[in-house]
């Protein structure tokens, strides 16, 4: 999770082979590539039980290996009060803790909040897709991502499919 994140520094000219050459010169490959991480993400890699675990490990390995273009991480307020709920009712304090110490560490993931205007915006996306059984947290991250220019998500589940976004894996 956190560390996971954590991108990996290559040796001495690491940093001009991930550039392209450009009309104004060389500029960052996929630097403003963005990922939205949601809760089944940090919940599948936190634990080691989960059925989607060995996919969520090796997709932050890849994240952090810069084998995956995105380089901007987010998640949101709401998506970390899930991760750390569930996994305390799932598999005890001190995973919970863990997870969330990871989440909060992490240098490379931006946490998004959720507001009054963001709330007012997703109640608007609840009523719309409620009957397609959207959570509502994942119409907060909706708006969250459209704000931010997110397109794609690393989830497990398909809401944010359902609500126009890619996902990964």
């Amino acid at each position: 999770m956190g560390s996971a994140l954590r991108p990996q520094v290559g040796g001495e000219g690491a940093e001009s082979e991930r550039r392209v050459e450009g009309e104004h010169g060389r500029v960052p490959e996929a630097e403003e590539l963005r990922l939205f991480i949601d809760s089944g993400a940090f919940i599948a890699k936190a634990i080691t039980n989960d059925r989607y675990h060995g996919e969520a490990a090796e997709t932050f390995a890849r994240i952090s290996q810069r084998s995956l273009p995105y380089r901007l991480h987010y998640t949101s307020n709401y998506v970390v009060d899930e991760v750390a709920t569930f996994i305390l009712y799932e598999a005890g304090p001190r995973l919970a803790v863990d997870a969330l110490r990871r989440i909060r560490s992490s240098p490379s993931l931006r946490v998004l909040h959720v507001t009054e205007e963001v709330e007012s915006l997703a109640d608007v996306v609840f009523e719309r897709f409620a009957s397609s059984r959207v959570s509502y947290t994942d119409c907060t991250t909706k708006v969250l991502m459209e704000r931010e220019s997110i397109d794609t998500a690393f989830t497990f589940d398909r809401d944010l499919e359902v609500l126009g976004f890619r996902r990964i894996p």
